[in-house]
């Protein structure tokens, strides 16, 4: 929802600029602007994050469990959404073909991306019903960052003398480092402690649209992009010691299992030169 009304802000932002374009260059005879050719050029914008995260808590042993203990371990399952905004700026470079007014374009970019946040979970519900409750407490953090990410895109558009409208989309990749850590506690000397970690690399792809305005050699723009690149998976075994041994024994073969579906939404401003 948050990626659709986004989007929705961006197209209106570009359809107001296109609007204000002189009545000349909405005709529909051949654009008189040659957007041939290739350029260079940079970008800042902002980035949206509106990556999904969950974890699952899973028994793992050999050993029958009943209803009551699978519930238990159940409450420990959790999701959330990112929603931290962030400076993206990068550079990028690309090449135009024109065939009367349609624009044909291929275009390449890496761009800096300031995620760095986390979300979190307060499991003293949980943990409350698996030790003593009176001193429990614990949360279920994941820590994520990013900081880098590209697309590789076709271009494709309608030009109105000086203004062209486009889409794209194509290829993106992008770096994200993600961490859980389950800390749980009571004065009792119990404890419940998972940690899983994932730190890599993801390709994915990315569509958007945006408009640019044609003056002599430079180009001034405005862009919307949707990227997602896919899933990021972890998983850990748990460091448990519980004063009730069947529960004690229970808990050391769940496996936390985490996910993380990457997207975010960038809408961004470009410069442009042609040569």
């Amino acid at each position: 929802m948050k990626t659709l009304l986004l989007a929705s802000c961006a197209t209106l932002m570009l359809a107001g600029w296109a609007g204000g374009a002189r009545a000349g260059d909405l005709g529909l005879a051949g654009s008189t602007y040659d957007w041939s050719g290739g350029y260079l050029g940079v970008n800042a914008g902002a980035a949206i994050n509106s990556s999904e995260f969950s974890s699952n808590y899973v028994y793992t042993g050999s050993a029958e469990i009943d209803d009551e203990t699978r519930a238990l371990i159940d409450n420990f399952d959790f999701s959330d959404t990112a929603d931290d905004l962030r400076f993206t700026g990068g550079f990028l470079a690309g090449y135009n073909w024109q065939y009367s007014n349609f624009v044909l374009g291929a275009e390449a970019d890496v761009n800096y991306i300031g995620f760095n946040s986390s979300v979190s979970h307060n499991v003293g519900d949980a943990i409350s019903q698996v030790m003593t409750p009176e001193t429990a407490s614990g949360t279920d953090k994941i820590d994520y960052s990013a900081d880098w990410f590209g697309t590789v895109r076709a271009r494709l558009g309608y030009a109105m003398s000086d203004v062209l409208i486009y889409g794209t989309g194509g290829l993106a990749w992008g770096h994200m480092k993600i961490k859980q850590s389950l800390e749980a506690s009571n004065n009792d000397g119990e404890s419940l402690s998972w940690s899983g970690e994932e730190d890599g690399y993801r390709a994915g792809w990315t569509l958007g649209g945006g408009i640019e305005y044609g003056a002599g050699r430079w180009l001034l723009g405005a862009e919307y992009l949707y990227v997602n690149l896919g899933s990021y998976n972890w998983g850990d075994s748990g460091d448990v010691f519980l004063a009730d041994e069947t529960l004690n024994d229970d808990f050391n073969n769940v496996r936390q299992k985490g996910n993380a579906d990457y997207a975010f939404s960038v809408v961004r401003a470009t410069l442009k030169y042609r040569f």
